[in-house]
């Protein structure tokens, strides 16, 4: 029987070691849960040497005595200086960042700028600034009157587009004949060389006329020498418009970079053109554009000679 309960109690070595493990962790239980029950108690008699809640509430009470009294009737918030946006002339191509500010462009757009001429792009008509990215309509409409760009920006075949001008014509010539008075020139069928026999006009305004008029693809009137720039109003009884056919705009068959060439349409409405015939098909008649903000009425009443619906 003594042996039976020798054999039962009996532990190996390493049944032992976990024993006094667990014993030991047992332990320290009992004494931890002893210590905080003791502790706790000795808090709750003498709340007022440091107890957790009368600690707690002494800290509230210190930020409520530390926290200035604001009252909203003296609060001030600064408001946000307005940007005060001036129109001027600039050329896009030499223009600093202090100058497109100026001007009313945000800073992402003068940093697109910056991006596209450190590339190697260049603006050489003052349409091509329509295509920056972000650009209202607007904010074109009140910028292109100010666009000037360069010479040296300028592609060679807006400059001279009938070539080149050959040396001997830096040679002293005979002073050019002019018009006597009364006489009148036909805008769609006078050259560089006639267009200078009208005083008044050198070389320079007769390469602008001559510019402007293929861009236009004809003159319909007169009038239309006040969109020729710096030409002046004085030179209009000189001139005479037969009729005649205009070099046409096939408006859906042209890119919106084709339709923006022309002295009447932009980017904007080149695109909506484009886009409505994406979304509706071929456009039958000008006065569909009406629909849209960026067409108003004497834009299409200038386009009527020009726009051509054929597919």
């Amino acid at each position: 029987m003594g042996r039976g309960w020798r054999e039962f109690f009996y532990f190996s070595k390493a049944d032992r070691r976990v024993l006094l493990l667990l014993s030991g962790v047992l332990l320290g239980f009992v004494l931890s849960a002893l210590f905080f029950w003791k502790f706790g108690a000795q808090e709750a008699i003498n709340p007022e040497k440091g107890g957790v809640e009368a600690k707690y509430a002494a800290f509230v009470d210190s930020l409520q005595a530390d926290t200035p009294q604001v009252h909203s009737s003296s609060v001030s918030f600064r408001q946000p200086e307005e940007r005060v946006v001036e129109t001027f002339f600039f050329d896009p191509n030499t223009a600093d960042s202090t100058m497109l500010l100026r001007l009313g462009l945000s800073p992402w757009q003068v940093r697109n700028i910056y991006k596209y001429r450190a590339r190697g792009g260049r603006y050489h008509r003052p349409e091509d600034f329509a295509g920056l990215y972000g650009l209202t309509k607007g904010d074109y409409d009140r910028l292109r009157p100010y666009i000037r760009i360069a010479d040296e920006f300028r592609l060679m075949s807006d400059l001279y587009p009938h070539g080149m001008p050959k040396r001997d014509s830096l040679a002293v010539r005979p002073r050019q004949e002019k018009l006597a008075a009364g006489m009148q020139v036909d805008l769609n069928a006078a050259d560089t060389s006639m267009l200078k026999k009208v005083p008044g006009i050198g070389s320079y305004r007769a390469r602008q006329i001559v510019n402007y008029r293929e861009r236009l693809g004809g003159f319909v009137t007169v009038e239309q020498l006040a969109e020729v720039e710096g030409l002046p109003d004085t030179l209009r009884h000189w001139f005479t418009v037969a009729p005649g056919a205009t070099q046409q705009l096939y408006v859906n068959r042209m890119s919106v970079n084709e339709l923006r060439r022309h002295p009447y349409l932009d980017f904007y409405q080149g695109r909506v053109i484009v886009e409505h015939r994406r979304k509706f098909g071929p456009i039958k008649r000008l006065q569909t554009l009406s629909l849209y903000e960026e067409f108003s009425p004497s834009d299409l009443e200038r386009l009527q000679p020009y726009v051509n619906f054929d597919e």
